[in-house]
Parts: structure tokens; C-alpha cells; sequence
């Protein structure tokens, strides 16, 4: 079983502390951008993201109850113009409903309220879960994939078999929600250095990195 502390302890000493490391100045404009860069690069998810704030939307009441076609024209630069705005105002709705509820259910209940939003997926579910609402998780993604592979870890083909066969990794590290969002950069550092691919998002002072919900 790979140690997850010693991996956070390695790529620390090589690439800095990385802090709470997702962009976004609140949590739902975080959740937002997490539909968002999904098959997409981050430049084009912070597009729309700018927009929907420049139109005053990026809040989940306003953008909930936006006309479709005004959300679609906003968010085009994200791509997918069929179905992105159409997740947005979902989660939106979600938001506006369940948000401040979400500090009395569990990890797994949250969690599973996240996957029946259209367009989370177990990626985006985990990216909320942890970036929004500072619960533990780990973001099986592909940097994980490639980074914990090269150190021996088995490595499933889905993101769930993924996950689950890191569950007792995860809980062995005895993990807080901030020290996962920074391994969760640190193993993006890593996995930048080792290997591009047309969906990945590099990391500036201000970008994410896609999803492939």
C-alpha cells in the first residue's frame, strides 16, 4: 500500500507548499469552475467564469433563474454549449437549496447529493467535496494516476475502482481537508513535469487544472 504522507512529505520538499490550492474566491464560484473546465482548459472555464460574474451571476439564486440562452451565450467560451450551461444552473439550483444544509450531512451523504446534480461526476463530486465544503477527499485524477502509478500503486482503470482501492492509503494518512488539497497540488506539480496531454490546464497564480467528468 503506497504512504500517502511520505509521497506529500517527498513532493513537498521538491516543490514548495502549495496551500488550498483550487482558484476561486468563494466555494461557489470553485463548484462552478469545476463543471466547467470538465474536458476543458482552465483559461476557458475562467472566461465564462468572468462573465457570469461581470453579468452579476455567479451566484446561485441570479444564475439559477437566469434564461438558458443568456447563460449559454455567458458560458460559451467553456465549450460544450449544449450541455455546460444547462449543469451550470443545475448545480446553481442545488446551491440555492442545499448549500447551507450541507454542514450537517456526512461525507458520503454530501457526496452522493453532489453525484445526483447533472454533470458531477466522481472527479467534480470530489473536487467539491474537498475544495467547497472541506471535507476529505482524494482527487483520483489522472496526475494521480500517473504519479502514484510510477511509485508501484495499482492503478484501475475506473475513476471509482481508482478510489476505492486507495480508501485504506487515505485513511492510514489520517488526512485534514487542507493537507489533501495541497497533496492534490503537489501531485499536479508532479504529474506537469512528467507528461502533457491536450486536457491538461497548466497551473498559474490563478488556474485549476480540467476535470474528466
Amino acid at each position: 500500500m503506497i504512504d500517502l504522507r511520505a509521497l506529500h512529505r517527498e513532493l513537498r520538499a521538491r516543490h514548495g507548499p502549495q496551500g488550498w490550492w483550487w482558484p476561486g474566491e468563494e466555494p461557489f464560484e470553485i463548484a462552478v469552475g469545476a463543471v466547467l473546465v470538465q474536458r476543458s482548459r482552465w483559461e476557458q472555464a475562467a472566461a465564462a467564469i468572468a462573465a457570469l460574474r461581470t453579468a452579476g451571476l455567479l451566484a446561485p439564486a441570479p444564475l439559477a433563474a437566469a434564461a438558458p440562452e443568456r447563460v449559454r451565450e455567458l458560458v460559451r467560451p467553456a465549450g460544450f454549449p449544449r450541455t455546460k450551461p444547462r449543469r451550470i444552473q443545475a448545480l446553481a439550483g442545488w446551491w440555492a437549496e442545499r448549500a447551507e444544509a450541507a454542514g450537517d450531512l456526512d461525507d458520503e451523504t454530501l457526496r452522493a447529493e453532489l453525484l445526483g446534480i447533472e454533470g458531477v461526476g466522481e472527479e467534480t463530486a470530489d473536487a467539491i467535496s474537498l475544495y467547497c465544503f472541506a471535507r476529505p477527499a482524494f482527487l483520483c485524477d489522472e496526475y494521480a494516476r500517473r504519479v502514484l502509478g510510477d511509485r508501484g500503486a495499482v492503478v484501475p482503470g475506473s475513476y471509482r475502482a481508482f478510489r476505492r482501492g486507495l480508501e485504506g492509503a487515505v485513511a492510514d494518512a489520517g488526512f485534514e481537508a487542507v493537507e489533501l488539497a495541497e497533496l492534490h497540488g503537489l501531485i499536479v506539480e508532479e504529474g506537469k513535469r512528467r507528461t502533457r496531454t491536450p486536457q491538461v490546464v497548466e497551473r498559474t497564480a490563478s488556474s485549476g487544472h480540467s476535470t474528466s467528468d
